[in-house]
């Protein structure tokens, strides 16, 4: 009787091993595994994109916090980024540099040296985060890393590097930086207006200005 009992037991797992080999991607063995996965996710990790190959870049002019935690005017961006085969921003992880140039000019055709360059580590970048119509997106505020009042034209260039040491940039943003006193009031500008306007679209109305607290995360330390 025993032996009958194991024979039938063993039956049933070659069984069960056959079904779960010839089974389509929602067989019983990989179901239990999508249960305990959160949307949007891979094994518990955020789903990104290994295959950067284009990188959108949104700027305006705009009040924050420098590298010194003092007032600072600067560039508030959003910054997307799209695989071969996306339609909209993806997620990334890789080290992100952020180039910004002074006295921009885009007719020059001289080498061009970055005033400074700010970078990001995964984990930091990753802080940046947001998800929305546009798909995955990253938002944040470079200072302007010299101190005097005066109107200034600044190019800025996104690079993004994979975690297998790929790259690819953004072309140069050119963009005008009003007086000091002029940035402060540009600063109430909202981001949907903005961002509308640089996509075509009619600019949104009846929209509260968003608290800069909300679209700016301090920095690292240089």
């Amino acid at each position: 009787m025993r032996h009958k009992s194991f024979k039938w037991l063993m039956m049933a797992c070659v069984s069960l091993a056959t079904g779960i080999g010839c089974s389509s991607s929602s067989s019983l063995f990989r179901d239990p595994v999508r249960l305990v996965r959160e949307p949007g996710t891979l094994f518990g990790r955020p789903r990104v994109e290994k295959h950067v190959v284009r990188i959108v870049a949104l700027w305006e002019a705009s009040h924050g916090k420098g590298v010194d935690e003092k007032p600072s005017r600067g560039f508030a961006g959003q910054i997307l980024f799209f695989g071969p085969k996306s339609e909209t921003g993806a997620r990334v992880r890789g080290h992100v540099n952020i180039y910004q140039y002074d006295e921009f000019d885009n007719a020059s055709e001289e080498e061009l040296t970055p005033l400074h360059t700010f970078t990001f580590h995964p984990d930091t970048w990753d802080l940046h985060h947001t998800e929305g119509t546009l798909g995955h997106s990253y938002s944040c505020f470079i200072p302007y890393m010299r101190k005097h009042k005066e109107q200034v034209n600044c190019g800025l260039k996104v690079e993004f590097v994979s975690e297998d040491g790929q790259s690819v940039s953004s072309e140069i943003t050119e963009i005008r930086l009003p007086s000091r006193s002029a940035t402060a009031t540009a600063a109430n500008i909202t981001r949907g207006f903005v961002r509308e306007a640089q996509l075509g679209g009619k600019p949104a109305t009846n929209t509260a200005p968003p608290s800069l607290d909300s679209l700016t995360i301090p920095l690292p330390k240089q």
